[in-house]
């Protein structure tokens, strides 16, 4: 199996369209269009950016091993905890930033 067609599984998997899984990985959609498509394979830096979405590395490369490496904080997680960071890893620092000025005067209203 080729790396195209993994990719296409975790899409299957997660449910994710195109778009959005190169949303959450940061990467172009033509770029992710073309990993899935089988035009191009991922470089390094579309490999580390597929492995930020919780993709074991190793079993895109090979097929050995699990689809997705959990870390132990994501198990507590539920799935769209999961997606939100995701999203939150996903943004650029300035975007982040105001994320967590929001979050923080969100948090203190609920104290």
């Amino acid at each position: 199996m080729r790396i195209s067609e993994r990719l296409k599984l975790v899409c299957e998997h997660k449910n994710w369209k195109i778009k959005e899984f190169a949303e959450l990985t940061g990467l172009p959609y033509r770029t992710m269009q073309g990993y899935i498509g089988g035009e191009r394979e991922p470089n390094a830096e579309g490999m580390t950016a597929i492995a930020k979405v919780g993709v074991n590395l190793n079993w895109l490369v090979s097929g050995e091993g699990e689809m997705f490496k959990e870390t132990e904080q994501q198990t507590d997680l539920n799935q769209t905890e999961i997606e939100l960071l995701n999203h939150y890893r996903a943004m650029s620092n300035e975007l982040q930033k105001a994320v967590e000025i929001s979050f923080k005067a969100i948090n203190t209203e609920l104290k």
